[in-house]
């Protein structure tokens, strides 16, 4: 399971970079805008998912980061002309060191108290966009230009979508990475037991660090990519609404799996678009189908849907 890369693994990563060099050719503006939403989904799941599927910590900041993403990355670009990428990459550098003085102060908490501190961080960092209006906008907002690409500047859809296709395969390539090394072999231990992890020589509070920081830099990475293809960002894109559909999608999808992840991604994701599209008479309705489906996944499929497709695969071939 461990060491290097597999087939898969690698191709991974090459097929969303030629997918998204292609599709644009064929979608349309709306399709997609809503491909890169869902690319910005996929990469805060995986970066939810190091913090709660692979490291097993209820840790619930990843909003507060992936706004700490979006405004740094912004104001970089905006105030002081720094392109995106630099941007992105000074951004990630002091969501990073944020991210390692909370993990110092709450790596100690388990459970329920560590998703308490950082649920008290998240408020706090959501009521500090709302107030420092001289450097958020506040309530009010920033507007965002087209982004600075170093060599070009990305102003359709289309070149955004590629854009970030390319940043979803370098996190999926780097995540794959981390499962595979030593590290992500000390957070899989201490998922499944801190005594055990911490009789057997893992540095249980160092790892628990490290998986914070790194679950942290994905959020700040995936607010940098909400820079890249919207016009414009305020406090509300940072509350806990889209906390909740992170972990609902790492909960329908199958957590602790990359498969998983993208798949509840995805479907959560475009789940809301789809009831819209077919359900627009009834709106009164909408939320209430949306709660139904959920609430079914998590108790039919409480491994979610990839645990569910794993289990009856090795049914069969325990069968045959």
């Amino acid at each position: 399971m461990y060491g290097t890369l597999s087939k898969s693994e690698t191709l991974w990563p090459v097929f969303i970079v030629i997918a998204g060099l292609l599709l644009p050719f064929f979608a349309n503006n709306y399709q997609l805008y809503l491909g890169c939403v869902l690319i910005v989904y996929v990469v805060l799941a995986l970066g939810l998912d190091i913090i709660m599927g692979r490291a097993g910590q209820f840790a619930f900041s990843h909003i507060a980061f992936y706004g700490i993403g979006a405004y740094a990355t912004a104001i970089l670009q905006q105030r002081f002309g720094v392109p995106f990428p630099i941007g992105l990459v000074i951004a990630v550098l002091l969501s990073a060191g944020i991210a390692w003085l909370v993990a110092m102060a709450s790596v100690r908490l388990r459970h329920i108290y560590l998703g308490l501190a950082t649920v008290a961080f998240a408020s706090a960092a959501q009521w500090l966009a709302q107030t420092w209006k001289g450097v958020t906008g506040g309530v009010d907002g920033m507007r965002l230009q087209p982004s600075d690409m170093i060599f070009f500047t990305s102003r359709t859809d289309a070149s955004n979508f590629r854009i970030l296709a390319v940043i979803l395969a370098i996190m999926l390539l780097l995540n794959f990475l981390l499962i595979r090394s030593r590290l992500g072999r000390a957070m899989a231990a201490i998922r499944d037991s801190e005594h055990v992890a911490s009789v057997s020589g893992i540095d249980v509070r160092r790892t628990k660090a490290w998986a914070f920081v790194i679950s942290s830099a994905y959020a700040c990475v995936g607010g940098g990519m909400l820079v890249v293809f919207n016009s414009f960002i305020d406090p509300m894109n940072f509350t806990f609404a889209p906390a909740v559909l992170l972990l609902t999608m790492l909960v329908v999808g199958g957590m602790g799996s990359v498969a998983g992840v993208v798949i509840g991604s995805l479907t959560m994701g475009i789940l809301p678009e789809i009831l819209r599209s077919t359900m627009g008479d009834f709106i009164v309705w909408q939320e209430f189908v949306y709660g139904l489906i959920l609430v079914l996944s998590i108790t039919l499929m409480p491994q979610g849907i990839w645990g569910l497709v794993r289990n009856r695969t090795e049914s069969k071939r325990s069968a045959t």
